[in-house]
């Protein structure tokens, strides 16, 4: 009787134990904008250019409408979030005037195995 109580114990608390681990996953949101797409921009371009190369913008700012805001963040399971913003400026007429932010490029590795 003593030794199935005690088993009954063990197993009661490797049950509990176990569900105390958690499963995380990698959160992935935003626009990803690579230095690829970055080099295809040139000033002067139209907005539906731009809107093509890039796609929709995150955010368009209603104080600021001459500005589309691309932002990107990663957090991996267990490891810090990067975080990335790309500003696209453009003057009155929706020409592109210039292109603000921090995109890294792809790596030699990480290109070689995609091909």
């Amino acid at each position: 009787m003593r030794s199935l109580r005690l088993i009954s114990l063990i197993t009661f608390c490797a049950l509990s134990l176990g569900a105390c681990s958690i499963y995380r996953v990698a959160v992935q949101q935003g626009n990803v904008v690579t230095s690829q797409e970055l080099a295809e921009l040139h000033p002067g371009m139209d907005a539906l250019q731009v809107r093509t190369i890039l796609g929709s913008p995150l955010l368009k700012d209603p104080w600021h409408p001459h500005q589309w805001v691309y932002a990107y963040s990663y957090k991996p399971a267990y490891s810090s979030t990067e975080v990335r913003k790309v500003i696209v400026l453009f003057d009155k007429d929706d020409k592109l005037i210039g292109v603000q932010g921090d995109v890294k490029g792809t790596s030699p590795e990480k290109s070689a195995a995609k091909s």
